[in-house]
């Protein structure tokens, strides 16, 4: 499974919007017979949970029906909008038949915030440009800090499609300069800031990287743990002695993010360090270290994780599992190298020194 960063957002999304559920759900596998219109009138009357097959209709919604959920949605319960909601968008993690969009765009605007919060997590791979001025509104004027700092974060992908000229540039420009706005606030709540740099940090416009680095040197550990993020994102090779030498940190969370860095910037002269990490007393830092080492490949690399197979941490199998597909994927030589490791590390008039 090749890493995805849209996918890495969805996921820390997914934590805060589904932190709650209960049981693992079925996958819906055939689309409901039921009308959409039969489905609002179940949701609005029916005490009956509906069924991920019934919720189906919401899939792929025509103008005409989209229209009608509009009118219609303020009218169903709110546990009964966030349950059929939060299920959809966990359901569309595996079923990519499943085309949530307009039902989003409906749940974005919702009074709840929690209905809220799912709807941004479930466009994660939603890339439409109309969802950047909502996205903005969102980060400026929503009342939740969650809800902001959410916002926040669904913007990198937007930011990340600019560079790639996948969006208009100028649409992308309007997302940097919300971000920078926030982050530039001094009265903005750190947790929003962080998420702000983090998504700035796909930008590769110059001043990003003096960003990065203030945060890097800023007081409070979270910013820290975000310029580590940023540094990972950035696909800037000068940043891997800065994270190298936050692998033995005694904050967990500085430790995990610098080996996830480590990773994604391939930094080599890290593997004794990172399999140390294998070890850690924390899980957040082990499954780091996993993900590093799928990045980092090689034979050492593989041996460990082929031993993480036998952990009993069911979590961990999975993620070892993970790595050793990117290790095959990374270790294709047919596969285009990320980093041009021909040019000089510090060819800039950067000291490393001052780190």
């Amino acid at each position: 499974m090749c890493y995805n960063e849209r996918a890495d957002f969805s996921a820390r999304f997914l934590c805060f919007a589904l932190q709650d559920r209960g049981t693992k759900e079925l996958f819906v596998t055939t689309k409901t017979s039921l009308s959409v219109e039969k489905l609002l009138e179940k949701l609005i009357t029916d005490e009956t949970p509906p069924t991920l097959q019934d919720l189906s209709a919401f899939s792929d919604l025509s103008r005409s029906n989209w229209g009608r959920v509009r009118e219609m949605w303020s009218a169903i319960p709110e546990p009964r909008r966030f349950e059929s909601v939060r299920l959809l968008v966990e359901a569309a993690y595996e079923e990519i038949q499943l085309q949530l969009g307009r039902l989003l765009r409906v749940a974005l605007e919702d009074e709840s915030e929690r209905v809220r919060a799912v709807a941004i997590t479930g466009l994660w791979e939603d890339n439409n440009e109309d969802l950047i001025g909502p996205l903005i509104q969102t980060l400026h004027n929503d009342p939740s800090e969650t809800l902001r700092g959410l916002a926040a974060g669904a913007l990198g992908p937007f930011i990340l499609g600019g560079e790639l000229e996948e969006i208009d540039a100028a649409q992308a420009m309007r997302a940097e300069e919300a971000l920078l706005a926030v982050l530039h606030a001094e009265e903005e709540p750190i947790s929003i800031q962080c998420r702000a740099l983090e998504s700035l940090s796909f930008s590769s416009e110059a001043g990003v990287r003096q960003l990065i680095e203030d945060a890097y040197y800023s007081p409070y550990d979270e910013m820290q743990v975000s310029a580590l993020v940023a540094m990972g994102r950035s696909a800037d090779t000068r940043w891997r002695a800065a994270a190298q030498q936050e692998l033995d940190n005694s904050s967990p969370e500085i430790r995990a993010a610098a080996a996830r860095t480590c990773g994604e910037l391939e930094a080599r002269d890290a593997l004794d360090e990172i399999l140390v990490l294998l070890e850690d007393e924390d899980k957040p830092v082990r499954l780091a270290a996993i993900f590093a080492l799928g990045h980092l490949g090689g034979d050492e690399a593989t041996e460990a994780l082929n031993a993480m197979l036998e952990s009993t941490d069911p979590d961990e199998v999975t993620a070892a599992e993970d790595a050793l597909e990117e290790i095959v994927f990374f270790g294709d030589p047919n596969a285009i190298p990320l980093f041009d490791e021909s040019e000089d590390e510090w060819e800039t008039d950067d000291d490393p020194d001052d780190w």
